[in-house]
């Protein structure tokens, strides 16, 4: 295939709008898209590749799979080696376990999974995950492995062939239109699988017919996908349609932009040629270098600090480019037994420390903030709770919510109130045995967590509010109550540097959007409403990172540690309407 100029630079009007979505830089609200750009160019150069091969007659999969892994793995060993010796020096124990879970599936091409499973692309989480990024990696990959097996069994059968790529094409696009679940649709290959077909299809389109560069039609393409990066969500909120203006857009420049059109012209000036060509090893920089600084500093970091500081991206994406990937791409310079000597050596040894890091909850026992035992594990202890009837003559206690409502059951376990109660978990109201329960309980307490990550949608808050209350107003005939959102800042990894001189004082500002959550529900329920934040608030409305023993309160800065849930309940059973009922 002769070499397009022009693609390459579109290469750089893809990667720099993510660098700048993910700074949270304002006008790139649909930078994001930049990825949808790579898939395609990614499915068509791919697929050309295996096409031309297989014309030719000299198409092997090894040697796909060797050019593929060249061009893919050693920038991104690299990147991971980096990642994991800093991480070592900015990272709490609850983080570093999570950076182990993303290096193994990092090694194994699987981060799309991983996320999918865990936090999810648009989780606040992943604000501080040094490699969440490599989930589009994780896309490719998996892509790279089953395209060239179908083009090699029914390749002699071209009509077949199209078919085949256009049933997946609609398939894929079918599952991403009518699914709901928006991780789904961004992380996991059966549902973003239709952009990179549509690169392999204009392969074959181009294969059987010639189409005329025309300017016009070219520059309508890239005013796609300007459009798309602006307003992202202007011609719908469904992500299979919002991504069919950078798809398209990206189709149009590939069919009829040349290295001669004005266009292509424009791709092809150097500084983004420049860009383009070292566009992977700057994508594959940007992200650790946003989440070390966020790590780094108390609260969130000052969006203009967060857009200088990823533009460090291109000086370092060039180092890699120059000293890494052009070092192990070629057979010349490294031999196919040298490269995966290295490559199995490094591999096995960042897969070792990702699971060590996993298991040993990032090493906590070796650090000098550590949480006692498996917080996750232990939030998740009171899930035993959950039943369908009271069966006891105790006192029924309904506990409603979800993984805060499992803390204030651990502050119950915690403090020893457990003794004259038979406590029942609901995980939501919604539950078709809800109603009964609630007329079943003596005492009905529900236990918010909104404003959690950072997130809070008023209106649809202050609707969902009013009808719990509503309900356990009409149906429940004790006592009832809300026990409030909690947070103990936006990021506390900025700690693992900070020699204080009293540690069990220091005290961090909470997320705005729990001060916002707090103060709507607080005005709904009234008397019925625990104030867990006007509690443990200091004069500066700050809250305390550690307990008086100087150890975690929340490991995660919103779910309580078993030493959190003590130093919290002894507060909430002391010192609001709930002393009476836990004496």
């Amino acid at each position: 295939m002769k070499y397009r100029s022009d693609i390459n630079g579109l290469r750089a009007l893809a990667v720099i709008p993510v660098l700048f979505f993910h700074a949270h830089l304002q006008g790139f609200e649909g930078g994001f898209l930049g990825v949808d750009i790579f898939f395609v160019i990614s499915g068509f150069l791919i697929t050309t590749l295996i096409f031309n091969d297989l014309e030719n007659g000299k198409f092997s999969i090894l040697s796909f799979w060797n050019k593929r892994l060249r061009r893919i793995l050693p920038a991104l060993i690299f990147i991971s080696l980096i990642t994991t010796i800093i991480s070592f020096f900015t990272m709490l124990p609850y983080d570093l376990k999570n950076y182990g879970q993303s290096l193994v599936a990092t090694i194994l091409s699987a981060n799309n999974i991983l996320l999918y499973l865990t936090s999810g692309y648009w989780s606040l989480a992943t604000e501080f995950k040094p490699l969440y990024h490599t989930w589009s990696l994780g896309v490719e990959d998996q892509y790279y492995f089953f395209i060239p097996l179908i083009m090699i069994f029914i390749y002699k059968k071209f009509n077949a062939l199209v078919l085949l790529i256009v049933l997946l094409f609609i398939s894929s696009f079918t599952l991403s239109y009518f699914s709901d679940n928006k991780e789904l649709n961004f992380l996991i290959i059966t549902h973003r699988m239709w952009e990179l077909l549509a690169g392999s299809l204009v392969t074959l389109f181009l294969s059987k017919y010639k189409v005329a560069p025309n300017n016009l039609i070219a520059t309508i393409g890239l005013a796609f996908i300007v459009f798309s990066y602006i307003f992202p969500y202007y011609i719908s909120n469904n992500q299979a349609i919002y991504t069919l203006l950078p798809v398209v857009g990206t189709v149009i420049i590939i069919l009829y932009s040349s290295n001669s059109t004005k266009i292509g012209k424009i791709l092809s000036i150097k500084p983004l040629l420049f860009l383009g060509t070292i566009s992977y090893s700057i994508y594959l920089f940007h992200m650790p270098l946003l989440v070390f600084l966020r790590l780094s500093v108390e609260g969130e970091a000052e969006v203009y600090l967060q857009s200088i500081f990823v533009l460090f991206s291109i000086p370092l994406a060039y180092l890699s480019w120059r000293y890494v990937e052009n070092v192990f791409r070629y057979k010349n310079k490294i031999s196919n037994k040298n490269f995966y000597t290295i490559l199995i050596f490094l591999s096995t040894i960042l897969f070792v420390i990702g699971l060590s890091l996993h298991y040993s909850y990032g090493f906590q026992s070796y650090s000098k903030y550590n949480y006692g035992k498996n917080p996750q594990k232990y939030c998740d202890e009171p899930n035993k709770y959950i039943k369908t009837n009271f069966i006891s003559n105790k006192s029924h206690l309904l506990i409603i919510g979800n993984s805060f409502a499992r803390d204030f059951i651990n502050m119950i376990r915690a403090n020893d109130k457990l003794d004259k109660f038979e406590i029942i978990l609901l995980p939501s109201a919604q539950q078709g045995n809800a109603i009964n329960l609630i007329k079943q309980a003596d005492i009905v307490i529900a236990v918010s967590s909104a404003g959690m990550t950072n997130v809070i949608n008023k209106k649809e808050l202050i609707i969902n509010s009013k009808k719990l209350f509503q309900l356990l107003k009409m149906e429940a005939k004790g006592k009832f109550y809300l026990v409030g959102t909690k947070n103990f800042g936006f990021n506390n990894n900025f700690l693992i540097n900070k020699d204080f001189q009293n540690i069990p004082k220091y005290s961090v500002s909470v997320n705005s959007s729990t001060f916002i959550a707090n103060e709507i529900e607080k005005e709904i329920w009234r008397n019925h409403y625990i104030d867990i934040l006007k509690l443990i608030m200091n004069d500066d409305k700050k809250v305390p990172v550690f307990t008086n023993n100087g150890n975690f309160i929340s490991f995660d800065t919103e779910h309580a540690t078993k030493d959190g849930a003590k130093f919290i309940g002894n507060i909430l059973f002391t010192k609001t309407q709930l002393k009476d009922i836990f004496l």
